[in-house]
Parts: C-alpha cells; sequence; structure tokens
C-alpha cells in the first residue's frame, strides 16, 4: 500500500480548499477513489510530492 494525498481545489490550478489522506496499491488506484469521493469534484492526487493524477 502506498499513501497519496488528495487536494480538494477551488478550481483547477487554484487554492487548496481541503486535504485527505488515501491508502491505494496504485497510483490509478487512488485515482479512481478520489474520483469516486464526493468530496473531489476537482482535486489533484499526489504521491511523495508529485502530482499522479487530476479530476476536473
Amino acid at each position: 500500500m502506498k499513501l497519496y494525498r488528495v487536494n480538494k481545489l477551488a478550481k483547477p490550478g487554484g487554492v487548496v480548499i481541503k486535504r485527505k489522506h488515501i491508502l491505494a496499491l496504485s497510483d490509478g488506484e487512488a485515482v479512481r477513489q478520489a474520483q469516486e469521493s464526493p468530496d473531489c469534484p476537482i482535486c489533484d492526487v499526489l504521491r511523495n510530492g508529485e502530482r499522479v493524477g487530476q479530476i476536473l
């Protein structure tokens, strides 16, 4: 399992409104989990500080 941070954004490339951590086996699974979250209409998914996915 890897630790990912999901940053909820006000707008694409905008200010971070909320942060949460999730555990996932892969980058794709982390993005899928973030996409299914009602918290994430616009989010960045980060692993080790690097963006691995974005939900718009």
